[in-house]
Parts: structure tokens; C-alpha cells; sequence
């Protein structure tokens, strides 16, 4: 028995785009479909595992461009069953719940908004206004640098805990303006002291344009201070119900 590749799922309806290139050596994408729903797959590497960042790429390169005309529910990577299994396992015993999920999905796909402030110049902000930060930073400057080692590290400390609450401050308003273009959005704990946002936004379709200028809007207003990064259309990975 064979094992078969599984990106994601769509409606037994949805039309594949022609270019699509698989992670198996064949590179072919198909899709298997049971009722209402189909399974999008593709043959797996025989001769090594998957996991690979490529393999990684182009799962996400597959599902992205169904994406993009049709809603998709993408599996998790790496997803790989018994071709037998594709319906008996997979599909058949959670139809009705798939098919509401790609309903609920119908019409939206998902951007993702990263931001990181310029640090130098939100760094310069912080010793303006944080009087013991500037009296902290003026001592160390005058004394030798082994002299100065506590006094290096209690800076430290505290230019970390005042970015992070102007980035927790900053982020969350950041996400509130860009909220109303979306119809749900998901806002992840950015990974370092100068990322300043790190969300996922469902944007319907007829709205992509809109979203977009605001997106833009605001990039302009924080020109110089904070560098965004807008990421889709995407497949909406960070919309995918648990369970």
C-alpha cells in the first residue's frame, strides 16, 4: 500500500491551478474527493524523510496558490497517509465538520503583518524620555567598560522592559486599526523586544484592496520608526478550527 501526500482540503468542486508543483519526486498535485469534499495530494519522497525546509516550502507553495482563487483548509505540515486512507480515514468521518469549515472559509484568505521598530531611532525616544535610562547610559559611557559591567547589565534590563511595553502598547493599537478591514484576526506574541507586531488577519476577497491601503496607511505613518511586512494572500493557517 502506498503512502500519498495530503496538503489540504477543498470542495469537491474546486479546480486545481494548472502549474502546481508538488514535494514528491513526481512534483504532480491531484486531489481525491469524497462528497462535498477533496482531498488536495500529491506521491511522497521514497528515499529519504520529509521534513526538510524545502519540503516545508513547498507545501505552503501549494496550498497558497489554491489559496488564491478557491477556500482551503490546509493540514498540518508534514501530512501523510495510506492512499486507502485519504477518504476511509481522513475525510469520510469528519465530512460534515470539513465541510463547514470550508464554508466558513468561502471567500476569505489570510495576510500576515510583521513590523520591527528602527531600532536606533526607538532606542534614542526611550533615552529621551526615561530619565533613569539617560542618567544610566551617561555613567557608563564615562567609566572603563570592566568598571561599568552591573551597571551595563541593569541598562540592559531596563531599556528590554520599557520596549517591550511601548511594543506591547504600540502592537495592540497597530492590530485595533487594522482590525475593521478583517473579519478575524489572530495577534501572536511577537518573538524579540524590537518586533513590534506579529498578527494574522482574515481578509474577505472583495476587501484584499481595502485592507491593503490601510495596511499601506499605516505603514507611512510609521515611517522611520517601525519596518512592516505584509505577507499574502495566504492560505489561512492561523484559521484552521482545532480539532
Amino acid at each position: 500500500m502506498s503512502a500519498t501526500y495530503v496538503y489540504g482540503l477543498v470542495g469537491a468542486d474546486a479546480r486545481l491551478p494548472e502549474d502546481l508543483k508538488g514535494l514528491g519526486p513526481s512534483g504532480r498535485v491531484s486531489t481525491i474527493a469524497h462528497g462535498e469534499v477533496a482531498a488536495i495530494v500529491g506521491d511522497v519522497p521514497v528515499d529519504r524523510p520529509i521534513g526538510t525546509r524545502d519540503d516545508l516550502l513547498a507545501h505552503e507553495a501549494v496550498v497558497d496558490a489554491v489559496a488564491a482563487t478557491t477556500a482551503v483548509l490546509p493540514m498540518r505540515f508534514p501530512a501523510v497517509v495510506e492512499s486507502d486512507g485519504v477518504v476511509e480515514e481522513l475525510i469520510a468521518p469528519h465530512h460534515d465538520h470539513f465541510v463547514d469549515v470550508l464554508d466558513a472559509l468561502d471567500g476569505k484568505v489570510q495576510f500576515t503583518l510583521k513590523g520591527r521598530y528602527e531600532q536606533d531611532v526607538v532606542l534614542a525616544e526611550l533615552v529621551e524620555e526615561d530619565p533613569e535610562i539617560r542618567a544610566l547610559q551617561e555613567k557608563v559611557r564615562e567609566l572603563p567598560e570592566d568598571a561599568s559591567y552591573y551597571d551595563r547589565v541593569r541598562l540592559g534590563e531596563l531599556v528590554v522592559t520599557a520596549l517591550e511595553e511601548r511594543r506591547d502598547d504600540e502592537g495592540e493599537r497597530l492590530v485595533q486599526r487594522l482590525e475593521p478591514f478583517a473579519a478575524e484576526v489572530v495577534a501572536h506574541r511577537p518573538g524579540q523586544p524590537d518586533d513590534v507586531v506579529n498578527a494574522a488577519f482574515l481578509v474577505e476577497r472583495a476587501r484584499i484592496g481595502e485592507f491593503e491601503d490601510a495596511v499601506e496607511d499605516t505603514g507611512r505613518d510609521l515611517a522611520g520608526r517601525v519596518r512592516l511586512r505584509l505577507l499574502g494572500p495566504l492560505a489561512p493557517y492561523d484559521f484552521v478550527p482545532e480539532g
